[in-house]
């Protein structure tokens, strides 16, 4: 059967479902985060359409709770700009198929390129530092240039004792500066980079692949690369629902995650992303089953973002058009990346004044009843969804430690590498610490 088929089938399967479970079912969270790091879903990005049907997916698990959509139909709609890599894509070196993600990279914001027996011309880094031999340089292999890739070897960069800050100046500049006129940029490397978003919103005139260099270790006369990477509007949506409160209605707990993940690099490597964040995304359903059993005192909100991936942008712009009072939210839980937790887990923003009561109850609660290895502390950064939040009102962010999960931003992250023995426990003192029981 086709990949839209089967996501139906589990659409309507977990339809009949029921939360049935009082309290956490780690059951119910694999069963989501199955669906959500599915092949249909493409890697929940752009990507034939992988980030809207797991918001759909997202929704109606919501719906079947009772909780009640923010907007009229549960969904905050905004947009920005990015790149999708649909289809085939495929590189060879003399005539030489290589092997996607395992060969090369190809940077998630390169112009689509497509070309046969491409001449390549070697590169010192150093030449971008030297306008006078830049010029010399390119007056001498113009036409080549014009017409094939540059090659540049990045272990240069630290045998030359090149700085940070120079080293970043030399990669804006053949990421989007494109006044060489190449094809495109091949970078060697001893281990390919992890393959994120960043940059994504801007267009680019040419392609940026990173490659191991041990390919480039004898003379190379020709490189043919074949890949469309659509530069678009991406229209996308945050997920918001809520529970009303029996005792105390006005006042907020607001439990988040980021849903969406990197899509693909062409169809045959699809980032599944289901650590990062389908575990999350999934555990926010299940406190919704939870609350939809065991009516909080407090109203308890859930959002589900979009766009984190490419910098924050749906918990950005929900906080910059909420649609909650701020002055009343008691606590902002965002949850990334919530398999394993062998190790316990971290909390960021452990140490804020109006976030400390929840540290010392997890703290406190712990040491009592052993439910994980540790509860450790982080003060705030700007590394997850919570942060915007932070600026408005108490937010914390809490990620697993050590145990069983796939690779970060690899195509490993799927459900069957994702341990869950830990969830029970932690979701247990989550509750708990909320004082919600």
């Amino acid at each position: 059967m086709g990949r839209i088929s089967n996501y139906l089938i589990l659409l309507v399967a977990l339809f009949f479902m029921g939360a049935t479970a009082n309290g956490q079912d780690s059951n119910y969270v694999r069963t989501c985060i199955a669906t959500l790091a599915g092949d249909d879903c493409w890697g929940r990005g752009g990507c034939h359409d992988g980030e809207q049907k797991a918001a759909d997916f997202i929704r109606e698990q919501l719906r079947q709770t009772g909780a009640q959509p923010l907007t009229s139909d549960g969904f905050q709609h905004y947009e920005f700009q990015s790149h999708k890599m649909e289809g085939s894509v495929e590189m060879s070196i003399d005539g030489k198929r290589l092997s996607p993600f395992w060969d090369y990279r190809i940077s998630p914001y390169s112009a689509s390129t497509s070309i046969k027996d491409a001449p390549v011309v070697v590169m010192d880094a150093s030449l971008f530092f030297d306008p006078r031999k830049l010029l010399k340089f390119y007056d001498r292999y113009a036409s080549l240039i014009r017409s094939g890739f540059v090659y540049m070897d990045a272990v240069q960069w630290k045998d030359k004792k090149l700085e940070a800050d120079d080293v970043r100046k030399l990669i804006r500049a053949f990421d989007f500066d494109g006044s060489l006129g190449c094809k495109g940029f091949l970078i060697g490397v001893d281990e390919l980079p992890v393959w994120g978003l960043s940059f994504c919103d801007q267009n680019s005139d040419h392609a940026v692949i990173y490659v191991k260099r041990s390919l480039f270790k004898h003379k190379v006369n020709g490189v043919s690369v074949d890949f469309n990477n659509d530069f678009y509007t991406h229209k996308t949506q945050n997920v918001c629902y809520k529970i009303e409160g029996s005792q105390y209605p006005d006042s907020l707990i607001v439990f988040t995650a980021h849903y969406d993940h990197l899509g693909c690099m062409g169809d045959s490597v699809i980032f599944h992303g289901a650590h990062d964040n389908a575990s999350g995304t999934s555990a926010v359903m299940d406190f919704a089953r939870h609350f939809s059993q065991n009516r909080p005192p407090y109203t308890v909100v859930f959002l589900l973002f979009s766009g984190e991936e490419s910098g924050l942008r749906g918990s950005r712009y929900f906080v910059e058009n909420s649609l909650i009072d701020f002055d009343k939210v008691k606590l902002v839980l965002n949850l990334d990346m919530f398999c394993g937790g062998d190790e316990g887990f971290t909390v960021v923003n452990s140490d804020g004044e109006n976030t400390k009561w929840f540290y010392d109850n997890l703290v406190r609660i712990n040491d009592e009843q052993h439910l994980v290895s540790q509860v450790k502390p982080r003060s705030n950064a700007a590394n997850s969804d919570h942060y915007f939040f932070s600026q408005k009102c108490p937010a914390i962010f809490i990620y697993t430690m050590g145990g069983r999960y796939g690779g970060y931003h690899h195509f490993t992250d799927t459900c069957d590498s994702c341990g869950l023995e830990n969830y029970n426990r932690i979701f247990s003192l989550i509750l708990q610490a909320l004082e919600l029981q």
